[in-house]
């Protein structure tokens, strides 16, 4: 016997010790019934209205460090609802059985099955196929009632999905790109001249602040170094990206990077601090829960991004031209060095105005450099970004990266021949994923609004600028970090350094313009330079998450027992209007003890052994209770008898 049998049982007793009447226990049965399947119905609905339903995050914490203690905590309560629902179920079932078995002329084997089904438990006769079905039917769905109850309660791990809006700074916004061009013009009125033609804009000390940082915001973006798949990080400004920035600026809080005040450094002067963030949660019908932070989270927004097409090539001389002429200046006496001074001219698609740049390294007296340890790696951003005559469609970088003829191969980067890079930056729209600290950037749309547009020929200019004092200060007197980075990730495949070289100018053009919007940013963003961005914040945390296949075949087993208790239970109403009132419902006919007494006062067993012929149709015995009364004609036992077909219903008497 199982355990909520025994205690389906003991309960039943209870309560006919206290001789409550069979109405109020069966309106007691209906009550109770409904209100656990009012709070399935209502539970699960909640469920699948929410899509999503959590628990308190000081809850989960617990779950989280006692795993154990849910589950047994879930089975108690799901043990005793099945255990309450089963007795309701078998109780209502049991008493429509009684006022249905009392007079009634049935077959042994249908007795059999009705004390099957109010003791929920099974009989298989291949004889009686519909009988037997049935229950194994109800068998069924009452023992799966724990399941069910179980699966329906049990809180597991779900990822809930909230939607995130907020805005940013908008580069290809004509506010913006106005005020970028003023801002321009300002700092191209302050450019200083250092040396003999090599020209630094006023905003380098932001670049000297970044230089280290440009660098390695290019070397990052290279996704295959030496001919293996790579996979860095870089870092600025407290955040870190997957690889390469992707022209965004984090739009999540906790991503947000540095918590310091930037000070006056704004704006094309930015080299790192507190930028604010402008992102919301949409929290529907669930406001009560915002602020639910879960075990973790991850979010995934669309934003605006910048990035850049970029190509490189061998030179074509026939559109471009590249020189780069030393002159040789004796060091101090003694030393046996010699100093070079590189006037390195670019000079892109025949435009006149050149962008002349000026390198200095160190040669023997001779004038030569060490072929082993000595590299010159002059680059130069074509046409001048200062000069008017800047084409805001497509600018080159012009990298002579073989060491100069003149000297004879003595340079260590020989192994790269003069190319041409050309460079595309472009807005597109970017799907930014925020998970474990680390934005990673996807590109899901093509140009949304060119930067080398004529109306948006700043921002053009601002990269450019960028890149061309990353190409001067990328030259030492003697190497070019550059060129040892190609050297240390293989020479042999010329196609792999281009496909480097290109990565690497692409994840500056990006970086540049991560620092440029993060500058524009600090102080609040306003609403004419301002874009909107969309997306969804996921928190995994425990919860009910809306399955509703699952949910509603759990709610059809609850449904149906529920609707069979209030049938049942309806059928012994009416019937008890009609039966006599002095009814004692204390005979149980499932109940072995009595069914033995009742069977011993019909004589049953003697005639169920005087044909033993019979053996295998005994089932087939109709018998029937009838009503045992006393002298005054009241009710007093019952008795089981065999009846013989179409013999009248009578009443025994002791």
């Amino acid at each position: 016997m199982h355990f909520a049998d025994v205690v389906q049982i003991g309960f039943i007793d209870w309560v006919f010790s206290q001789r409550l009447s069979a109405t109020s226990l069966l309106l007691f049965t209906i009550f109770g019934q409904t209100v656990i399947m009012s709070f399935a119905w209502g539970f699960t609905g909640a469920i699948l209205y929410t899509g999503v339903l959590t628990l308190p995050d000081n809850v989960v914490y617990l779950i989280v460090g006692h795993p154990t203690v849910l589950t047994l905590i879930v089975t108690l309560i799901a043990t005793a609802l099945s255990i309450t629902t089963s007795t309701f179920f078998t109780f209502s079932l049991k008493e429509a059985l009684r006022y249905h078995l009392s007079g009634l002329s049935i077959t042994l084997f249908k007795l059999r099955t009705a004390i099957a089904l109010s003791r929920t438990t099974w009989v298989l006769r291949w004889r009686f196929p519909k009988l037997s079905l049935l229950t194994l039917v109800v068998y069924a769905m009452v023992t799966f009632l724990s399941t069910s109850w179980s699966t329906l309660l049990l809180p597991t791990l779900v990822e809930w999905p909230v939607g995130t809006f907020g805005t940013e700074l908008d580069l290809g916004s004509s506010a913006f790109v106005n005020q970028l061009s003023t801002d321009l013009n300002v700092e191209n009125a302050n450019t200083a001249t250092v040396g003999v033609l090599k020209r630094i804009p006023a905003q380098a000390p932001a670049f000297e602040v970044l230089n280290v940082l440009t660098l390695l915001s290019g070397t990052a973006a290279v996704d295959i170094q030496g001919g293996v798949d790579t996979s860095s990080m870089f870092s600025f400004n407290g955040v870190s990206y997957n690889q390469s920035t992707g022209g965004v600026l984090p739009a999540i809080q906790e991503y947000s990077g540095s918590s310091v005040p930037p000070g006056s450094n704004v704006g094309l002067a930015f080299t790192g601090g507190q930028v604010p963030v402008n992102t919301s949660f949409d929290w529907g019908h669930l406001g009560r829960d915002s602020g639910t932070q879960g075990i973790s989270k991850n979010y995934s927004i669309t934003q605006q991004g910048l990035t850049a097409s970029v190509t490189c090539r061998p030179i074509n001389h026939s559109q471009n031209t590249f020189t780069f002429i030393p002159t040789a200046v004796p060091g101090p006496t003694g030393l046996n060095i010699t100093f070079l001074t590189w006037e390195v001219v670019a000079n892109c698609s025949g435009t006149p105005d050149l962008n002349p740049m000026t390198s200095f390294t160190v040669g023997n007296a001779n004038g030569q450099a060490k072929n082993a340890t000595d590299g010159f790696l002059p680059t130069v951003v074509c046409p001048d970004p200062n000069s008017t005559a800047f084409n805001p469609y497509k600018f080159s970088m012009a990298s002579p990266i073989f060491l100069d003829i003149f000297m004879s191969g003595l340079y260590k980067y020989s192994f790269l021949p003069t190319i041409v890079c050309e460079v595309t930056p472009y807005l597109t729209t970017i799907s930014v994923t925020y998970n474990g600290g680390i934005i990673s950037v996807d590109r899901i749309g093509t140009s949304s609004g060119s930067t080398t547009s004529s109306s948006n020929f700043p921002l053009s200019q601002y990269i450019a600028t960028v890149m061309n004092y990353q190409a001067s200060s990328n030259q030492a007197v003697t190497k070019n970090t550059i060129g040892d980075f190609l050297t240390a990730y293989g020479t042999s495949n010329v196609s792999v350094m281009y496909s480097e070289l290109e990565d690497y100018w692409r994840g500056i053009a990006e970086f540049s313009s991560t620092q440029l919007r993060s500058g524009y940013s600090t102080s609040g963003v306003p609403s004419i330079m301002a874009r909107s961005t969309s997306g969804t914040m996921y928190i995994t945390t425990y919860g009910w998450r809306s399955q509703a296949h699952t949910y509603i075949f759990l709610l059809v087993v609850l449904t149906v027992i529920w609707g069979t208790t209030i049938l049942a239970a309806g059928y012994s109403f009416m019937q008890e209007k009609i039966t006599a009132s002095d009814d004692d419902p204390s005979f149980d006919f499932s109940d072995p003890v009595d069914l033995i007494i009742a069977a011993c006062g019909g004589r049953l067993q003697s005639q169920l052994c005087d044909d033993e012929d019979q053996e295998d149709h005994r089932e087939d015995i109709i018998v029937r209770f009838e009503d045992v009364t006393d002298e005054m004609g009241k009710r007093i036992s019952k008795r089981l008898v065999t009846v013989v077909p179409d013999s009248p219903v009578r009443t025994a008497t002791p």
